[in-house]
């Protein structure tokens, strides 16, 4: 086994002295000078056409630098794909949601920008919201966008194999029906956008984002700019989950109010309108139809989605086409239909968050799989491995899976868990399994690819230069890590240049558990091209072969005679005197296939990997009042190979309390489009003492492709907590409930139905 310096190390992160003496400075801590205020007016109708906007006492009020309508926009529209484009940067004609934008204003303090709000008069006609997706599909529904029938925004459908020939030689089939809710980010950060436009006319803007790259093309479109004329700026980022993945009105409007008074122009959201005004998780229906041998082989599987879009499209196509990418992986199924709608609903909008439309799936398909066992009579454990998708194969849509350490996770599980205790604990105590897998990266066209550059300073100190953005989860210290162990240098001598769209090269972004996998990747390419020249120049100088050469702790040397070397600042001197300065330069793309998202056509090679995750839960239900309290979680992991133990770890504990709150106490509720719990008061996000006892554990299949064998570190584990909790419950008390989240009335409800 190779022995490494730093990787697989618990080393401390990079940004952990800025972080931890509050000198880490966020988008929010940004000041320019004549920097102006900026606030944005919102529908309090969820349904209405505009039939005029007066601006005219908001443009007299003393300190008001500039007022913005729909009608600034010349018509533009944005969204993540060109061909589901459907929202303005401030409403034109026709508001769709409470929260919808309307106006937006600049001045020289918040409160002065606060009163001019309340001086714009908007005139609307009333129009019928429609706020159920079911109900938004009737022919005879009101249209949200005039122009869609149904208001069916994205219809994706796909059939592998012969699926009624499946169930026709089922021995057993089932049929379920269950929900899922709209639940929001929590960022501890409110969105921020602060905009510049400067003498020469180039934009400057720094908001917390996951891509910067792509926020410079939407705000470059938008704006009518060339690209080169807009820079996104790195700024630390205060949690993202999916949140952070798209171009926001905010943004749009702090740098046009920016242009129009040539100011530097912030706009910081309130906690109630980063709830209601920047995205949502989508809120599904599935009806999921499972045929079944005797045994627990499955033969068939069909599943139906009808989602919650709210007003516009978002993310949607990718919400939509998701769940077969994170079901096929996982088990072996010959035939398989699915179909799904994305509904336009007079709601805020939905969009991506961790799990992105597989959270939703797996926990139906988890506890079905539960409920299947019960019925034929095997044990949870059993039917999951009886299916389980092994390393190598090749999946029926032509995916290869390259590695997969579920059937170890889920050994692994059963073994340091209570699971052989299921069964012998006293009625409301349960033991519940959940399985989950995730893509490292998709097909994303000409931004599927990253690229990295390193270059060595006369002292022999690198800097790395990648466009690789860091929400909070370490991706720039796991960048360093993997220099360090490519380059044989220590951690220390490595500096980072990331997340500037000037400076940097391109790079895909923090979407679909990418950055390991591919942008680790190509920081590790960029080292290798660095080191090859490193080794080159010892070679000469030591009169020695390359490939006896080494390089390890700041040292070059011939492998068996340590002392026989140079220390790498000697050899950058060497390479500087003779002009051959040490620049590397390194990309990579997964091999991967396009996946449709607008059609749901699936086939091909999803995604370059997948990283596995398993879960086993255990709770106590108090049975008089419903209560829930997760009292112990068992998380393991495959994540490939684990640059630092410590974050895989710190993540998977993560995604253990960030799904426990999805299964049991956290719904956005609402008075038909109004928000009525838009503050962590009122939210229900676990706290401190909510977290349960856990134990992570990190399964290591060391993938062939991946940098150092790593993939992503612990979405899995958001995922499969919820049916575990699900299916804990379900094992406490003898009810099954299908809608989430899980709440002590559901619970109530359900044992004095099965009593009665």
């Amino acid at each position: 086994m190779t022995e490494f310096a730093v990787i697989g190390k618990r080393v401390a992160r990079i940004d952990a002295p800025e972080k931890a003496t509050g000198a880490a400075r966020f988008t929010d801590d940004l000041e320019l000078p004549h920097m102006l205020h900026g606030k944005i007016l919102w529908s309090p109708h969820a349904h209405a056409r505009i039939l005029n906007i007066d601006t005219s006492r908001a443009e007299r009020l003393k300190g008001v630098r500039a007022v913005i309508t729909g009608k600034d926009w010349e018509g533009v529209k944005y969204g993540v794909f060109p061909a589901t484009r459907d929202q303005h940067p401030l409403a034109l004609n026709k508001v769709r949601y409470i929260g919808d934008e309307v106006a937006a204003v600049a001045a020289v303090d918040e409160d002065t920008a606060e009163e001019a709000l309340e001086l714009i008069r908007v005139e609307y006609e009333l129009l019928t919201p429609v706020f159920d997706p079911e109900e938004a599909m009737l022919e005879n529904a009101p249209r949200i966008h005039d122009e869609i029938p149904r208001n069916i925004s994205v219809h994706v459908k796909t059939e592998l194999g012969d699926v009624e020939k499946g169930f026709r030689e089922s021995d057993h089939v089932r049929e379920d029906r269950f929900e899922t809710q709209a639940v929001a980010h929590c960022q501890l950060e409110c969105y921020v956008a602060l905009a510049n436009f400067d003498a020469s006319g180039k934009l400057e803007i720094w908001t917390p984002n996951q891509s910067p790259f792509t926020k410079r093309r939407a705000l470059a479109n938008a704006l009518k700019m060339p690209l080169d004329d807009v820079r996104v700026l790195r700024s630390y980022v205060g949690g993202a989950f999916g949140g952070r993945s798209e171009t926001f009105a905010l943004d749009f409007c702090a740098a046009l109010l920016s242009r129009k008074t040539g100011r530097p122009v912030k706009i910081t959201y309130s906690r109630e309108e980063s709830f209601r005004s920047t995205r949502q998780k989508h809120p599904f229906v599935l009806y999921l139809k499972t045929g079944v041998k005797r045994d627990g082989t499955i033969i068939a599987k069909a599943l139906r989605v009808v989602a919650d879009g709210g007003a516009y499209n978002s993310t949607g196509p990718i919400a939509m086409t998701n769940p077969p990418t994170m079901l096929l992986p996982l088990f072996r199924i010959p035939n398989f239909r699915y179909e799904a709608f994305r509904v336009y609903t007079n709601k805020p909008v939905r969009g991506a968050m961790r799990g992105h439309g597989s959270q939703q799936f797996r926990f139906a398909d988890d506890c079905q799989m539960d409920m299947i066992a019960e019925d034929l009579g095997l044990d949870p454990v059993e039917i999951r491995l009886k299916n389980v998708v092994n390393t190598g194969e090749r999946l029926i849509n032509g995916s290869v899976v390259s590695s997969s350490g579920l059937r170890e996770c889920i050994e692994r599980a059963v073994e340091s868990s209570n699971w052989s205790k299921k069964g012998q604990l006293p009625r409301g105590r349960g033991l519940g399994i959940g399985c989950a897998c995730t893509t490292c990266g998709f097909s994303l066209g000409i931004r599927s690819s990253s690229s990295a550059f390193v270059k060595f300073n006369e002292d022999g100190q690198a800097t790395v230069i990648t466009g690789t953005q860091d929400n909070g989860q370490g991706n720039w210290s796991m960048m360093v890590q993997i220099a360090a162990e490519e380059l044989g240098v220590p951690m220390k001598d490595i500096r980072l240049v990331a997340a500037d769209t000037e400076t940097t090269p391109q790079d895909p972004g923090t979407y679909s558990m990418s950055t390991t996998f591919i942008s680790g990747n190509a920081v590790k390419a960029a080292c290798a091209d660095a080191r090859r020249q490193i080794l080159e120049i010892a070679a000469e100088k030591l009169e020695a072969n390359m490939a006896d050469l080494d390089a390890r702790k700041g040292r070059v040397y011939v492998r068996g005679s340590i002392e026989k070397g140079l220390d790498i600042p000697d050899i950058i001197k060497l390479a500087f005197a003779s002009g051959r300065p040490i620049m590397g330069k390194g990309s990579y793309m997964p091999r991967m296939d396009p996946l449709n998202f607008l059609t749901g056509n699936i086939s091909g090679q999803n995604t370059g990997t997948w990283s596995f995750g398993t879960v086993i839960a255990e709770v106590q239900v108090d049975t008089e009042t419903g209560k829930v309290t997760l009292e112990k979680v068992t998380a393991v992991h495959d994540c490939g190979r684990a640059i630092n133990p410590n974050e895989v770890e710190g993540q998977a504990e993560g995604s253990v309390v960030l799904g426990q709150g999805q299964a049991l106490t956290e719904k956005l509720k609402w008075d038909g489009g109004l928000l009525l719990n838009a503050s962590f008061l009122d939210y229900g996000i676990p706290t401190a003492s909510d977290t349960p006892e856990m134990r992570t554990i990190i399964v290591e299949t060391i993938d062939p492709s991946g940098p150092f064998g790593a993939k992503e570190a612990a979405e899995p584990i958001n995922v499969a907590i919820i049916p575990a909790i699900a299916n804990a419950i379900y094992d406490a008390t003898g009810v099954r409930i299908h809608s989430l989240p899980i709440t002590p009335d559901k619970i109530i409800e359900a044992l004095k139905h099965s009593s009665s």
